[in-house]
């Protein structure tokens, strides 16, 4: 399905329904939209298998964002977390979501704090799933080099510090599988329909310039982080950092010992356990 949002047609496919039919009495479950990270690089689809096991509970929502998979947006001006996040604000007002639960995957992460840095009273609730609200270079390139050496944290190096079409190519072949044991497999990444112009853009124009931290404060609903210990890119000091601003007691933070990122590769069960605990409050 596509939806119009500031002048843009995003692609949207929704698991489960709002209503929940029982033999005396009708739920209204909440709605749970689930943000992709690698923006360009792939789409929604690479999150279905895990968040989609939560249509039980809530209707749940996946959104390929603008220049993104199989929605709009060709203009490389609108690549931005200011976009991303705008669109997103819209789209609940538009369909009009009251309170929705926003869950975001890495890069996803970065479009939230955005979100919640101009629309805080709009969510009902917010899942961090290993991301940061701001991203040090130094500590993500030591990170690489303790787990698989110096050779992959320089071309890590080389990637963020000079993104082109060529050290994504590199990073993305030589640096994703270092993510989790059970990182996404080549046939799952070649599934996503992609658009690397866009994740080169991001890369470029803001993925080290970013810092959302002052704006955690505006956080004003339930708040679960998740965080993994084996892991380069999303550490766990960077998820310590956010919780730390988040007014208590909205935030809890689920550290997954010993495994990478996404948590639910490597640990599924644990993964979904936390997840639903956090929903069920809703």
């Amino acid at each position: 399905m596509r939806i119009k949002i500031n002048g843009c047609k995003l692609f949207f496919d929704v698991y489960g329904s709002k209503l929940k039919v029982l033999a005396d009495r009708v739920i209204e479950k909440p709605t749970l939209i689930v943000l992709h990270g690698a923006h360009g690089a792939v789409d929604h689809t690479l999150y279905v298998e895990f968040w989609s096991k939560f249509s039980d509970i809530a209707q749940v929502i996946f959104l390929d964002q603008r220049g993104c998979g199989r929605s709009g947006g060709k203009n490389k001006e609108e690549w931005s977390l200011q976009y991303w996040a705008e669109d997103l604000y819209q789209f609940c007002e538009t369909l009009e979501i009251e309170k929705p639960i926003i869950a975001g995957v890495s890069m996803g992460g970065h479009v939230m704090c955005e979100y919640i840095a101009h629309h805080a009273d709009q969510p009902g609730g917010l899942i961090f799933c290993h991301t940061e609200a701001r991203m040090v270079l130094d500590d993500l390139c030591a990170k690489f080099e303790s787990l698989a050496g110096r050779e992959i944290a320089e071309v890590a190096r080389n990637y963020f510090t000079h993104p082109t079409a060529e050290s994504s190519k590199e990073y993305l072949e030589k640096c994703v599988r270092y993510y989790a044991k059970n990182a996404y497999t080549p046939v799952e990444m070649r599934r996503c329909v992609s658009h690397p112009e866009v994740f080169l853009h991001y890369c470029q124009q803001q993925m080290l310039k970013f810092n959302y931290l002052g704006d955690l404060h505006k956080i004003r609903c339930p708040t679960l982080l998740m965080v993994s210990t084996e892991t380069p890119l999303h550490l766990v000091k960077r998820a310590e950092e956010m919780f730390e601003r988040i007014k208590q007691p909205l935030a809890e933070m689920a550290i997954f010992e010993n495994i990478g990122a996404p948590a639910y590769k490597d640990a599924p069960e644990k993964a979904y356990s936390v997840v639903e605990h956090f929903l069920q409050q809703f």
